[in-house]
């Protein structure tokens, strides 16, 4: 995919950050901005269909109650 120029206005000190970690690593501003949008990207993403899945569940009916987990984790601990 072809690359774009952005703009991107971010604090003095998230930029010092920005550019230690890219030194550290040997590498530019630009390619520790873009793993770090990948990597937000991804987790947002997973994130967002999981609480889209939780919706279902509960849409479908399959819940389960404060008192039920409370009683597993009571159980849990019982036996630890």
């Amino acid at each position: 995919m072809a690359a774009r120029n952005i703009s991107l206005r971010m604090d003095e000190e998230n930029i010092d950050r920005v550019d230690r970690l890219a030194s550290a690593m040997g590498r530019s501003r630009a390619w520790v901005l873009n793993q770090a949008t990948q990597r937000y990207l991804e987790y947002e993403e997973w994130f967002v269909q999981q609480v889209e899945e939780g919706i279902e569940e509960i849409k479908r009916g399959n819940t389960v109650s404060n008192e039920q987990v409370l009683a597993e984790i009571r159980q849990k601990i019982e036996k630890a």
